[in-house]
C-alpha cells in the first residue's frame, strides 16, 4: 500500500478529522459496508504506531477479512471504497467550512427547486455574508459574480420583459478576470526573475492594462489596485510612483487579502527596495525595514507560524542598516521562537553577533563569532568577514593574517559558492591585505589604496574598506 492514494489521504488527516470520520461511515447515509469500516479502523491504528510505512497488504487483509483466503482484487475494492468515503467526506467539511461556497450552492439548489422564499432568504445570506467577511480579493470578487449570476438565473425566467442584472454580472465576471490576471501576471514576473529561462505568454495582459489605465474607478478595488500597482512597480521599477502606491496599500489594505497573497506582495515589496538599496538609494533602507517590521509583526512573513533564517536575518540587517539596534535585539528575543529548533541557537547567535558588531560591543560580538561553526556557507563566510574587521579595527593583526589566509584557502575550496559573490569576497581578502601594507601617513599611496578600492569590482565591503583609508 506504499504508493496507494488511500494511504497517503489517510496520513494527511488530523485528529478531528479521523473522529468525524468514524461517524460519517458508521452512518448508513455514507457507507453501508462493514469492511469499509473495519479497512478504515486498521489504517488508523496503524498510523497511531509511529509506524510512517504504509501496512503489507497480507495483514491488511487478515485484519479485514480475519480467515478468508487473501483476495487482492477484493481488497482493492474496499480500498476503493473507503477512499471514496473519505473523499466525499473531505469536499463535504470543504464546502459546509466556507460560508460563500455553501450559501452560493444552496441559493442554487433553491433556485432550481423554484422555493422562491427560500431562495431570496438564503441569496441575501449570501450577500450580506460576503460584505461583512474581511477579504476584498479574487475568492470576494469570483463569489460576488457568482451571487450575481444565481440572481440572472433566478429573474430571467419570471422577468423576460424587464430589466436584469445582466450590468452587474458583467461588471463583477471583469473585475475577477483583471484582479486575477493581474496576481497572476506579478507571480509570473516574480517566478521569470529567478528561474530566467522561462518564458511566459501574458495573452491579454497588454489590453487589460491599458483598459485599467483608461478606468481608473476600477483601481478603487482594493485587488485590482493592489496588483496592477505591484505589477508595474516590477516591470517599470524607474517609474518609482507604482512602488509608492504599492507600498501606502500594503500598509493600509493588507488585512484584505489571505496569507499567502499577503505575504507575496510583502516579499514583491522587499524586493523592490532591496534593489533600490542596492543601487545606492540609501532611503529605501528605511522602508524596507518598515515593510519587514510589519510584515513579521503582523505574521505575514510567517509560514505555519515560522520564519526563514533568511527572512529573519535579512530583518535584522534592514534594522541594522538604519540603526534600528534596539529593535533589532528585541526582535532576536521575540521571535527566535519561531525559528526551526534545529537552526535556531547558530541564527540567533550570529544575529546577536551582528547587533554587537554595529553597536560597537567587539568582544561579545566576537565571542559569538567564535563559538559557533555554521552550517550555513554564507553565513560562515559572513561570520568570518564581521570577524575579520574586527580584529583589523582592534589593531589584532596576528589574528587578521591568519583568519585571512584561512578564509583564501575556504573560498578556494567552496565551488558550490556563486562565481561572482566568491570573486567579490576575493577581491575583498585582497584590498584588505593592502590595508596592512599601506602607508597611511604616504598620500599618493592613499590616494592609489583608494582609487583601487573604489574602481576594483565586484567587491565585497567597499564601504568599509574606504572608512578604513579615511579613518587611518
Amino acid at each position: 500500500m506504499q504508493k496507494s492514494v488511500l494511504w497517503e489521504v489517510m496520513r494527511s488527516l488530523s485528529k478531528k478529522e479521523v473522529r468525524e470520520l468514524h461517524k460519517w461511515l458508521h452512518s448508513p447515509a455514507h457507507n453501508q459496508r462493514e469492511d469499509v469500516v473495519r479497512l478504515f479502523e486498521y489504517l488508523h491504528k496503524h498510523q497511531n504506531s509511529d509506524n510512517t510505512a504504509a501496512p503489507d497488504k497480507n495483514r491488511v487483509w487478515k485484519a479485514v477479512f480475519p480467515g478468508e483466503p487473501f483476495d487482492d482484487a477484493r481488497l482493492r475494492q474496499v480500498m476503493f471504497f473507503l477512499l471514496k468515503a473519505i473523499e466525499a467526506y473531505l469536499v463535504f467539511k470543504n464546502s459546509v467550512e466556507d460560508q460563500a461556497v455553501y450559501l452560493s450552492a444552496l441559493s442554487k439548489i433553491y433556485r432550481s427547486r423554484k422555493l422562491d422564499k427560500a431562495y431570496r432568504q438564503v441569496h441575501r445570506q449570501g450577500q450580506e455574508w460576503l460584505q461583512q467577511q474581511p477579504l476584498r480579493n479574487g475568492y470576494y470578487l469570483l463569489h460576488r459574480y457568482f451571487l450575481e449570476l444565481e440572481e440572472y438565473n433566478y429573474r430571467l425566467p419570471i422577468s423576460q420583459n424587464t430589466p436584469v442584472n445582466l450590468q452587474e454580472c458583467a461588471d463583477a465576471l471583469e473585475k475577477w478576470f483583471l484582479a486575477e490576471k493581474l496576481r497572476i501576471a506579478c507571480a509570473m514576473i516574480a517566478h521569470r526573475n529567478v528561474f530566467q529561462k522561462i518564458n511566459y505568454d501574458f495573452g491579454l495582459l497588454p489590453e487589460l492594462l491599458e483598459y485599467v489605465t483608461c478606468h481608473k474607478d476600477l483601481l478603487h478595488e482594493p485587488a485590482i489596485a493592489i496588483f496592477y500597482h505591484a505589477y508595474m512597480a516590477l516591470t517599470q521599477p524607474n517609474s518609482e510612483q507604482y512602488f509608492d502606491q504599492l507600498e501606502k496599500l500594503i500598509h493600509e489594505q493588507i488585512e484584505c487579502f489571505n496569507h499567502s497573497e499577503a505575504r507575496v506582495l510583502y516579499i514583491i515589496a522587499i524586493n523592490y527596495c532591496v534593489a533600490k538599496i542596492n543601487q545606492g538609494s540609501t532611503d529605501y533602507a528605511r522602508r524596507a525595514f518598515l515593510l519587514y517590521r510589519s510584515g513579521l509583526e503582523t505574521g505575514t512573513l510567517l509560514e505555519n507560524g515560522i520564519v526563514s533564517r533568511y527572512t529573519f536575518g535579512n530583518a535584522v540587517g534592514a534594522a541594522l542598516r538604519i540603526g534600528e539596534y534596539g529593535w533589532a535585539e528585541q526582535f532576536i528575543g521575540q521571535f527566535q521562537h519561531h525559528l526551526e529548533e534545529r537552526e535556531r541557537k547558530s541564527i540567533v547567535n550570529f544575529n546577536l553577533s551582528r547587533v554587537y558588531y554595529e553597536k560597537g560591543d567587539y568582544d561579545n560580538a566576537q565571542r559569538l563569532l567564535t563559538r559557533f561553526e555554521y552550517d550555513d556557507m554564507l553565513l560562515n563566510i559572513i561570520a568570518k568577514t564581521m570577524l575579520l574587521k574586527i580584529y583589523y579595527e582592534q589593531t589584532e593583526f596576528e589574528a587578521f593574517e591568519s583568519l585571512l589566509e584561512s578564509m583564501r584557502i575556504y573560498l578556494q575550496r567552496k565551488e558550490a559558492l556563486d562565481p561572482t559573490r566568491k570573486m567579490a569576497y576575493k577581491n575583498m581578502l585582497r584590498m584588505m591585505r593592502k590595508l596592512l601594507t599601506w602607508n597611511p601617513y604616504s598620500r599618493s599611496q592613499t590616494e592609489r589604496l583608494r582609487q583601487i578600492i573604489e574602481s576594483t569590482q565586484p567587491l565585497m565591503e567597499k564601504d568599509w574598506l574606504l572608512k578604513q583609508v579615511d579613518k587611518r
